[in-house]
């Protein structure tokens, strides 16, 4: 009864400080498929003992590439249970091919699509279908649960396996506050959120936008491992605001664990 006590003390603390209650909000990190280096893994071991001083539960989006590197190595491997246990989740990251003509980025080497359906200039990257893919990464500790699949392009639909029950898409602050719904993706229906690139938002957007957000939406940001390298202090600053703001972290969580306990309207 104590700690119920203790745990209502500091929501009606928070809810006097917005004049409602807080949104849950989830922290994705992107881990790009050219970006699968040792330097990179210590920028991302970096960030995440970052997030772990603020109590900031990470969902973890790795690419086969990301995946095939730790793989290779047991202190890696050692580290990814040290951060399961921390209360951390390892999703998947998927850069889907016809997304990434769209977007300008760089595909991944893996899809659903046939190889006739790609540009004769690309089908050599081909690496193999999404069942190879979802391979790599279910060999990672942990269970797989969520990802981003690049599912945003709808021929891309086809890439999402049904194995990833929960989806995050978007970048813009547009996408970072709400409803979780239920969305088809391939052949299954899946439950789903939006986040937004911490970087490109006008400073203290995020901030604002947190502060007049309610309990009805998941509050979703998103960063690249590169992004951390070159501007650590901007996901310090939300870290460090998060924790201001709910010190007890009844207010965020991981993708999985946020959504498993979100009744959809849908």
């Amino acid at each position: 009864m104590k700690s119920q006590a203790c745990v209502l003390g500091v929501l009606l603390v928070l809810v006097s400080m917005v004049g409602h209650a807080l949104p849950m909000s989830v922290f994705v990190v992107h881990c790009e498929p050219t970006r699968a280096n040792p330097i990179m893994w210590l920028e991302l071991v970096d960030l995440v003992s970052q997030a772990d001083q603020y109590q900031i539960p990470l969902s973890i989006y790795f690419t086969a590439q990301w995946a095939e590197m730790i793989l290779q190595d047991e202190a890696k491997l050692e580290t990814l249970d040290a951060w399961l246990a921390a209360g951390h989740e390892i999703g998947c990251h998927h850069h889907g091919y016809w997304g990434t003509k769209e977007r300008g980025s760089t595909w991944d080497g893996y899809t659903n699509s046939p190889i006739d359906s790609l540009d004769p200039e690309d089908r050599g990257r081909f690496l193999g279908t999404m069942e190879a893919y979802m391979e790599i990464l279910n060999a990672l500790p942990g269970e797989r649960r969520s990802g981003c699949m690049g599912g945003g392009v709808a021929a891309d639909v086809i890439d999402h396996p049904c194995q990833l029950e929960y989806s995050t898409q978007g970048h813009s602050l547009d996408d970072v506050a709400v409803v979780p719904s239920a969305v088809q993706r391939n052949l299954c229906v899946i439950k789903e959120i939006g986040h937004g690139l911490i970087l490109g938002q006008q400073r203290g957007a995020l901030q604002d936008l947190y502060l007049s957000s309610t309990d009805e939406i998941v509050f979703g940001a998103n960063g690249h491992v590169y992004n951390y390298a070159d501007f650590p202090m901007v996901f310090i600053e939300w870290f460090r605001f998060l924790h201001e703001m709910d010190e007890s972290g009844t207010f965020r969580g991981t993708v999985s664990s946020v959504l498993d306990g979100w009744e959809s309207e849908d």
